[in-house]
């Protein structure tokens, strides 16, 4: 059964406006639920989304710092919510947001996609706390 189409907020996400907002989409609850709780306990707001479209509507509502998505899903993959993205930004001129693939495989179709970084399936608290750092400022270089 497929989880529901509703997105998910983090506590972080609705309290705080200062962490810089993290978008997750994956159509697999477990794995979506797990990455947001290590990016809330990084100090980082996020929202959720069990499908592409979903994703893609809360960016465009949101404007999130930095998105993780899965390559492979239905209705709209990886590849298709980055390029709607690229598209938004074209038009908008509004900046592009830092794009992290997870994957469990096929990095080199995935670095066609023109991502920022990429995080292997199955992944460690240690690699999401790695692109964290990597590509997100903290709160002591925010103040």
């Amino acid at each position: 059964m497929a989880p529901q189409d509703s997105p998910g907020a983090s506590t972080a996400a609705s309290e705080s406006q200062i962490s810089p907002l993290v978008l997750i989409v994956d159509d697999e609850a477990p794995i979506a639920e797990a990455l947001a709780l290590i990016i809330e306990e990084a100090g980082y707001a996020t929202l959720t989304a069990f499908r592409g479209p979903t994703g893609l509507e809360l960016a465009r509502k949101h404007h999130p710092s930095l998105i993780f998505t899965d390559m492979m899903m239905p209705q709209l993959d990886g590849a298709g919510l980055i390029a709607a993205l690229r598209k938004d930004a074209a038009v908008s001129e509004a900046p592009m947001p830092t794009i992290i693939a997870m994957t469990a495989g096929g990095l080199q179709r995935i670095q066609r996609d023109g991502v920022n970084g990429i995080l292997p399936k199955p992944f460690t608290i240690e690699d999401v706390e790695e692109i964290l750092h990597r590509w997100l400022p903290t709160a002591e270089e925010e103040a």
